[in-house]
């Protein structure tokens, strides 16, 4: 993708002013999102705009003045085809991030850019041994407790169970001393527990992606599981069986066609403007200094997003 130069210059959108670097990072992530979308359509994958890139698609026509990245959802079934090509098909200078393929503990990806530095307090002391550059994020949804299957309460607590294996195993170990009912067998967790991390993480996938279509609602399963007051709440899988493309930047990227239901569940009035700061506040974001070089020279700090 080629981006007009004017892209780039410096402007006032809904109130708020928007950097030529903060529009550097989005060409960034629009390059990233383009070599997604040229991926899932090579494949026959299916995704859509999700959280601040569906409003901003469709409040905005594009990012939300005061934000900085970019999340698109998949269903598990397409979510983990993508896992099986993406680690081959994303090459220098982009990095397909997830559980097995970094150094992370998590259940989402990430496409990374090597050129980029997006440096996340937590990671740092891993230095360049963990990729950091400016990133997108790819977030699998899973069928989810609708009231309806009785069978969900179970399902939920094993899925709990599965996902602190992996976390906290001690808080399992702890439980089982106690003699705590739990919904796996103790012959199942001691054998469990001494997998390790990717072992365990597989099995937690394949639990969800067996758990498909058996409940007529959908989530990010972390959010269901822990939410706060930000977790999205669940919503209708029906919602998803149209989709719409709608323009973001100078692309168009796909929507659930039902995407008023979906904002309205997870924002209320998501007309009205709420300006703060970006989900990524924390993070040091530099498009023009690759993360091992910035790494390489920390006593000149980036410094975050304007």
């Amino acid at each position: 993708m080629i981006i007009n130069a004017s892209f780039y210059k410096e402007e006032i959108r809904s109130g708020f002013l928007v950097t030529e670097k903060r529009k550097k990072i989005w060409a960034v992530e629009l390059q990233m999102l383009e070599k997604f979308d040229e991926l899932c359509h090579k494949h026959g994958l299916t995704y859509y705009a999700y959280y601040g890139t569906l409003l901003g698609a469709v409040r905005h026509q594009g990012f939300i003045p005061w934000d900085d990245d970019i999340d698109v959802i998949m269903f598990r079934d397409d979510y983990e085809k993508f896992q099986e090509i993406a680690p081959t098909e994303f090459k220098e200078p982009y990095f397909y991030q997830n559980t097995y393929t970094d150094r992370v503990m998590w259940p989402l990806s990430k496409i990374r850019d090597s050129r980029t530095t997006a440096v996340e307090p937590q990671f740092r002391h891993l230095g360049n041994t963990f990729h950091q550059g400016i990133f997108m994020d790819i977030f699998p949804f899973d069928s989810v407790e609708d009231g309806r299957n009785a069978q969900f309460e179970t399902i939920k607590q094993i899925q709990n169970l599965l996902w602190i294996s992996i976390t906290d195993p001690e808080a399992i170990i702890n439980a089982m001393e106690k003699g705590q009912k739990l919904y796996l067998s103790t012959d199942f967790l001691i054998d469990h527990l001494r997998k390790n991390v990717k072992e365990k993480f597989r099995i937690f996938e394949l639990f969800n992606r067996s758990c498909l279509g058996q409940s007529e609602r959908v989530n990010y399963l972390i959010e269901e599981l822990y939410p706060d007051g930000t977790s999205c709440k669940s919503v209708e899988k029906n919602w998803f069986h149209d989709i719409v493309y709608l323009p973001f930047e100078h692309l168009q990227i796909p929507a659930p066609a039902e995407y008023d239901k979906i904002l309205t569940q997870c924002y209320g009035d998501y007309h009205k403007f709420v300006q703060g700061g970006s989900a990524h506040e924390q993070i040091l974001l530099d498009p023009d200094i690759p993360y091992i070089e910035y790494l390489l020279n920390c006593e000149t700090p980036v410094q975050p997003t304007e």
